[in-house]
């Protein structure tokens, strides 16, 4: 699904300072609500497609799971991706007739664990070597997101050229980047190599670089994309040239690296959503062992970044307006969302045929 990518334009910069702080292991109930409006200012009638009417149905596991309720409409089909996720076409219209809106809500039922943290003794650290054959095809290859250029390769190598462990090799990396790139929003994502020239990219920017650079370097790595709860999280702000309008109460679109450092297997990597500088307390202390942090979908093969940007264009060139709320609360008891203040979003609303293509940024 091409347009799952373009979630990522719409995260908001999250501090750590408004996030809840780590407390001891629970399950939380999450009440999700997206709703979009979609305007056709034209005169001429917009066919939808398939792409434009599918949404992820987020990652489930031993630490979260996750529904979907209360949906203004059903499900035609669910398919995974090349990546594995999981998705779903929602049953809409061929088309929005000119001067027609069309009208999307529904509900993520999410209970969330924390995980345990792995204990980190840089003591215990494996090589290259001990890195599974079956994680060196998939995990370490160039793709179109994460792609090479040969600054990032040569300076990939010169960080690391002596470290004999996987985890000083990262810590090396990681360590260069946290001092050299600041937090930075656009609308679309930054190729790493982009990213790495104007020293500046949000949540997912500088995750894709750090992926690219261990991918050069023989470590198996990935972008996870979620989302962050917390009630202090408020934003609203219009960009596409005026044809993307965006509120968000509650809850934040958020990415991270996943990266295999044997022994203790796939790690995440937070590199804009914690208060360390340290690499190897970034990496322990990763936020998204909290219940607050939920995985929606895995980026490896994908077109995360080419996709994101096609849609852009599309966008801005017809005559599509959209208007997109994302609220989320916490919920003590089952069925409790509806009659809470949170139905002033209600007018907000929108068709999956664009939960992709306005939902694939995560600016954490």
């Amino acid at each position: 699904m091409r347009d799952k990518r373009l979630h990522a334009i719409i995260i908001l910069v999250l501090l750590w300072g408004a996030l809840p702080s780590a407390s001891a292991a629970k399950t939380t109930r999450y009440a999700f609500r997206s709703t979009y409006l979609f305007e056709n200012r034209g005169a001429e009638p917009l066919a939808l497609s398939d792409d434009d009417a599918t949404i992820v149905l987020f990652e489930t596991n031993e630490w979260q799971a996750v529904t979907i309720r209360n949906s203004t409409h059903g499900v035609a089909r669910e398919y995974t991706d090349i990546d594995g996720n999981s998705l779903a076409v929602m049953d809409f219209p061929a088309e929005i007739p000119a001067g027609g809106i069309l009208f999307f809500s529904y509900e993520y039922v999410i209970d969330a664990g924390d995980s345990p943290r792995p204990s980190i003794d840089p003591q215990q650290s494996g090589g290259l070597s001990d890195i599974p054959e079956a994680l060196l095809g998939e995990y370490c290859e160039e793709t179109e997101t994460f792609r090479r250029s040969e600054e990032m390769m040569a300076l990939a190598g010169s960080l690391t050229s002596d470290e004999s462990t996987v985890l000083g090799m990262v810590t090396r990396v990681l360590s260069w980047i946290v001092a050299n790139v600041t937090y930075g929003n656009y609308e679309v994502p930054q190729y790493p190599d982009e990213t790495l020239a104007q020293r500046r990219g949000d949540c997912d920017d500088q995750s894709i670089l750090l992926i690219s650079m261990l991918r050069a370097l023989g470590i198996p790595a990935l972008l996870q994309i979620g989302v962050v709860f917390s009630g202090s999280i408020e934003g609203d702000r219009t960009s596409w040239d005026g044809h993307l309008s965006v509120e968000q109460r509650g809850v934040g679109w958020h990415g991270w690296a996943m990266v295999y450092i044997p022994p203790w297997g796939w790690l995440p990597i937070d590199l804009t959503l914690t208060g360390s500088k340290d690499p190897l307390t970034i990496i322990a202390y990763s936020p998204e062992y909290e219940s607050f942090v939920v995985t929606a979908y895995n980026v490896s093969e994908q077109r995360y970044i080419g996709d994101s940007r096609s849609s852009r264009e599309r966008i801005i060139a017809s005559d599509l307006y959209v208007s997109v709320s994302d609220i989320a609360l916490e919920e003590a008891e089952p069925n409790n969302w509806i009659g809470t203040a949170y139905t002033i979003s209600g007018v907000l609303a929108g068709a999956a045929f664009l939960v992709y293509l306005v939902f694939s940024r995560r600016n954490g």
